[in-house]
């Protein structure tokens, strides 16, 4: 379609998150994953799925405490340790470096 690699890429990518939260939020992934097993629980719809689920399951008690407080009960500590352990490797690679061993 007259698009480059990189851009192609980040378009499937995007449309696999919407798809993925549109999905949850018509109930229909439950279904999908329960047929598809663990190839409906990719990384990137997998995560989606676990932020758009908690906000749709969450909203009869409102905006702030519903969604607000409930959204990344599941993702947040994906999200958390990640970013937290790629602060440790950077600071572990920042020190080899000075070092001079990387």
């Amino acid at each position: 379609m007259g698009a480059g690699e990189e851009l192609a890429a980040s378009y499937t990518s995007l449309t696999l998150v919407f798809v993925a939260v549109l999905l949850t939020g018509l109930n229909i992934y439950p279904k999908l994953a329960k047929y598809a097993g663990a190839g409906s629980v990719v990384p990137i719809t997998g995560f989606a799925n676990s932020v758009a689920a908690p906000a749709v399951e969450y909203k009869k008690e409102g905006q702030v405490f519903g969604i607000g407080c409930k959204i990344f009960t599941i993702a947040g500590p994906v999200i958390l340790y990640g970013i937290f352990s790629s602060w440790v490797l950077g600071v572990i690679y920042y020190i080899l470096m000075e070092l001079g061993v990387v």
